[in-house]
C-alpha cells in the first residue's frame, strides 16, 4: 500500500508540467495590445509561446506614429494567429 502511494507520488512529480501564462504577464499584454488597437483577444486562450512572443515583441515596440507601426501591428496579429502547428514542420530535407 505504501509502495503504491510512493509510485503515484513519483508519477505525479515526474509528469511534465504545462503551466498557463502568468496572470500579470497576460494583463500587461492586454494593456499594450489595447494601445495598439488589437482585439478582441481571448487572453486566457493564449499559449505560453504566444504570450512570450507577444511580450518580447511589445517590449521593443516602435512609436505608433513611426513608419513601421503598421508592419508592427501586422506582426502582432500574426503571433495571435499561431495555433501551435508550426512546430510540426521541419526545415531538414528528407531523403
Amino acid at each position: 500500500m505504501i509502495r503504491a502511494g510512493v509510485i503515484a507520488a513519483l508519477l505525479v512529480l515526474a509528469a511534465p508540467v504545462t503551466a498557463a501564462p502568468n496572470e500579470q504577464l497576460l494583463r500587461s499584454i492586454e494593456n499594450r495590445l489595447v494601445f495598439w488597437n488589437v482585439g478582441p483577444v481571448d487572453y486566457k486562450a493564449l499559449s505560453t509561446s504566444q504570450a512570450a512572443a507577444l511580450h518580447m515583441k511589445l517590449s521593443n515596440a516602435p512609436s505608433r506614429f513611426s513608419g513601421r507601426s503598421h508592419m508592427f501591428r501586422q506582426e502582432l496579429l500574426t503571433i495571435l494567429r499561431w495555433d501551435g502547428s508550426e512546430n510540426n514542420y521541419s526545415l531538414k530535407k528528407s531523403n
